[in-house]
């Protein structure tokens, strides 16, 4: 990440947008010396308030953790043992 002063930020204004879309860099702007603001591209800013409200949900939350624990201890099924599952179950899954 870099960081810049808030003149510097403005008289580049337009680069900073630039590398913040297309490569993901980050730029904190100062102002006095002090942390100010940062900078970032769209789809990052997106994918953090996506994330925050994923961990917002707690069954999502507490989903999630029984998924990765399942994984972690095996219990998991392919394809094929799923695709079994489900027409044993009376819901046929077609090929």
């Amino acid at each position: 990440m870099n960081t810049i002063p808030v003149a510097d930020a403005r008289a580049n204004l337009s680069k900073l947008i630039d590398e913040a879309s297309t490569t993901h860099e980050r730029t904190e702007i100062t102002k006095n010396g002090r942390r100010a603001a940062v900078l970032i591209g769209v789809d990052d800013y997106d994918a953090m308030r996506e994330t925050i409200a994923v961990l917002s949900v707690t069954n999502l939350l507490r989903s999630h953790a029984e998924g990765q624990r399942a994984i972690s201890t095996g219990e998991t099924l392919d394809a094929e043992q799923l695709a079994l599952a489900m027409d044993e179950s009376g819901r046929r899954v077609n090929n």
